[in-house]
């Protein structure tokens, strides 16, 4: 087998290997946007490509030095650190870091572990300081029937949606520049009120701009009384659907909007005929309501899908000092931006 840098004139055979959005071909002409550098490698057997990855590297502002990622990719082997790690040196890079899409455990309804895969271990790897993806998520099961899927619902999930129903909530699909302005302001509205950061509007601009001609992207509106009350971005691959972004006004929370977009987001998969809905993290088995995030991840937990944990997030090392100082600075950045956020919503 080979690894080498792939020619833009190999996009589709690339594509056809990969599994998760975040390592689309169309992903990184969208990171390439954002100033950063980008590598599709293959990995080929026989002139067949079996394998590839996408490792984009982003420029520290004001220093020479880079940071690389690779996230949502393959199996990480012995091959994928070499080439990388010859790439990394090259582009001054303090770290890479890896977050593989492979499944570490997966959980029963009661939370106990059902299957577990062997840990990643590799002397060049360090488990990271910082997870860009939070390492567990919900997946639901979308070749079972509407019936299994609303008995595996908590009640109280089932019973939203009947409310919103009742209430005559509207859902459509709209996947227009017009049904993105509409989802945008509403994500904008969203993060001041919560106190989260959020990427900046030109970043989901050039996110929208990129994938809105592929067939990857979704807008997915919630209406009652003829005002979007909650909107949602999905992402479509291969037989896989992607819950990346929700938002929902603070007003008629009394319909369950979102509760019912989740549902018709659910049922809009099946009618694509996809077989998993990946709802793009959560918290893990032991979730504590004090945590951050805890709203977003019981929302998810009501819908009755599997939990499952990733396999982790490692760092390859090329600057052991700076790679230190980085964490260290960076470590005290986030907090300054939450603070921020907190303070000015």
């Amino acid at each position: 087998m080979i690894t080498r840098i792939l020619y833009d004139e190999e996009k589709a055979d690339y594509n056809r290997v990969i599994k998760h959005p975040v390592q689309t071909w169309e992903w990184g002409d969208f990171q390439i946007t954002q100033g950063h550098k980008v590598y599709r490698l293959g990995v080929f057997d026989d002139n067949q490509i079996i394998s590839a990855y996408s490792v984009s590297f982003h420029q520290i502002p004001k220093t020479n030095y880079s940071i690389g990622t690779v996230l949502r990719g393959p199996e990480i082997t012995a091959d994928t650190i070499t080439n990388i790690k010859k790439i990394a040196i090259d582009e001054n890079a303090v770290f890479v870091k890896f977050e593989p899409d492979i499944y570490q455990k997966t959980f029963d309804t009661n939370n106990n572990p059902s299957t577990q895969t062997e840990s990643i271990h590799f002397p060049d790897l360090e488990i990271s300081p910082k997870v860009a993806f939070y390492p567990y998520s919900y997946v639901i099961d979308l070749t079972k029937s509407e019936d299994e899927l609303l008995a595996a619902m908590h009640s109280k999930t089932r019973y939203n949606i009947k409310v919103a129903n009742r209430y005559g909530v509207k859902i459509e699909e709209n996947s227009t520049d017009a049904g993105f302005e509409i989802y945008l302001k509403l994500l904008f509205d969203t993060t001041k009120r919560q106190g989260f950061y959020l990427h900046s509007e030109n970043y989901h601009r050039q996110l929208w701009k990129t994938l809105k001609s592929t067939s990857m992207s979704h807008i997915m509106l919630a209406s009652y009384q003829g005002k979007v009350l909650s909107a949602f971005m999905l992402f479509t691959l291969k037989d896989k659907l992607f819950y990346p972004y929700g938002a929902s006004l603070d007003t008629n929370r009394e319909v369950m909007a979102p509760t019912l977009l989740m549902w018709e987001c659910i049922k809009y998969g099946r009618s694509l005929g996809l077989k998993t809905f990946d709802m793009w993290g959560s918290l893990g088995p032991d979730a504590k309501e004090k945590e951050i995030g805890y709203g977003f991840h019981r929302f998810k937990q009501g819908y009755g899908g599997q939990l499952v944990q990733f396999v982790g997030t490692f760092d390859l090392v090329v600057n052991p000092m700076l790679y230190k100082i980085y964490n260290l600075i960076d470590k005290y950045r986030w907090k300054l931006l939450h603070f921020k956020a907190s303070v000015f919503r």
